[in-house]
């Protein structure tokens, strides 16, 4: 079993600190933050909306040490999800909403994937072998989820937690961006929505994108919420219920600061309308959990609990 540099006692363990900011940070979005500033929470407003972008940077913290891997595969779509926090602030700021972004490479630890599954925290990713993520002790796996997992869903759920005190139901929208080739085929979509059950957002953000006739649109495309929607919208919208959204941009699309700013622009202009309507900011009455069963807390052992 491979362990990682020696764990330092209670006192010297360094922690993992939270930047929040009141506006848009500004500068190059692959600029890499320090440990301490490993999530980013960036308040653009005090519109009842959250924007997540759970593979914001490819920072692999002190604490881990080298991957095993060049920087050149560390900076491809399997280090993180590129352009995705840099539409991810335009939109804050058009949207006057909050917004929370997550620095630590996927490849460290994936944050919209259920702890001590097979891609949480991976051996190997698109035909990349990862050394220092193979054969991890069980001691190795529990620091990078108390490290590097939890404190950016923690800081969600506040977030959610603080709107909800104040009597708002908050909507969550979640940014990710997507290769534009895989496993030997062309990913033809521009924009993908993904939605399960809960179509209040989906449904006319789909409608508005569809009248763009120069764009493919991917409904519950290059990845459906059908089927797996990953960790962070399962946890934090659909098991509770909350109006959300999910956008898989693809990746070529947003390689120049025009590119982004256009899809900023149009996610902006789909969403606004449906961010108008007061109905959305409630409760939905369906059932939006996969079949096989929900992530009901945070408490729950085995291969959905942090630490249990």
């Amino acid at each position: 079993m491979r362990d990682e540099k020696q764990d330092p006692g209670p006192c010297d363990r360094p922690s993992v600190g939270v930047a929040v900011s009141n506006r848009a940070v500004t500068g190059s979005p692959e600029a890499a933050p320090h440990d301490a500033h490993l999530v980013e929470i960036v308040e653009a407003g005090r519109r009842p909306v959250i924007l997540l972008c759970d593979h914001a940077g490819y920072v692999v913290p002190e604490a881990i040490g080298e991957l095993g891997i060049s920087r050149v595969n560390l900076m491809r779509h399997i280090g993180w999800d590129i352009g995705a926090a840099a539409v991810t602030r335009e939109l804050a700021t058009r949207l006057e909403a909050t917004a929370l972004f997550n620095h630590v490479s996927r490849l460290v630890i994936d944050v919209n994937r259920r702890p001590r599954t097979m891609t949480s925290i991976p051996p190997i990713s698109d035909g990349c072998v990862i050394p220092s993520n193979q054969h991890l002790s069980k001691a190795a796996v529990d620091r990078r989820i108390r490290d590097y997992f939890l404190p950016y869903h923690k800081a969600v759920a506040r977030r959610i937690a603080a709107f909800r005190r104040q009597g708002q139901i908050p909507v969550l929208i979640a940014v990710h961006s997507f290769t534009p080739h895989l496993d030997g085929e062309d990913r033809p979509w521009h924009v993908g929505v993904l939605w399960r059950g809960d179509r209040r957002l989906a449904g006319p953000v789909l409608e508005r994108l569809h009248a763009e006739r120069d764009l493919v649109i991917g409904d519950n495309q290059p990845y459906s919420g059908q089927r797996e929607f990953g960790f962070t919208v399962t946890f934090h919208a659909q098991r509770t219920r909350l109006p959300h959204i999910m956008f898989e941009l693809r990746q070529d699309e947003l390689a120049t600061p025009a590119g982004v700013a256009r899809y900023a622009r149009l996610l902006g202009d789909c969403l606004e309308p449906a961010l108008a309507e007061p109905t959305l900011y409630s409760i939905f009455d369906g059932d939006n959990l996969p079949t096989t069963g929900g992530l009901r807390a945070w408490r729950h052992a085995g291969h959905i609990s942090p630490l249990g």
